[in-house]
């Protein structure tokens, strides 16, 4: 499976969706979309970059519209790790 590699603005999210977010990353489980978070990273400037395995770039576009946030196609990147 692809994984990509996307940044946008972090939102402002209740706790709940998180800690949500957090534990599905940990769990390895899937949305509805295909799209397994493998990782998340907020930087001190409130970027999010976001690491997932999906189907496509268009999995990752519809699970980000399903929190609210707007990604367009030059917000992602597919990627392989050199580790």
């Amino acid at each position: 499976m692809p994984k990509f590699m996307d940044h946008h603005r972090m939102p402002q999210l209740p706790p709940e969706a998180m800690q949500q977010m957090k534990a599905m990353a940990e769990a390895g489980q899937a949305d509805p979309n295909g799209v397994t978070p493998l990782n998340l990273f907020v930087g001190a400037d409130g970027t999010a970059f976001c690491y997932c395995e999906a189907p496509s770039a268009e999995a990752v576009i519809k699970t980000h519209a399903a929190e609210g946030v707007t990604l367009d196609p030059s917000q992602i990147t597919e990627v392989n790790s050199m580790l």
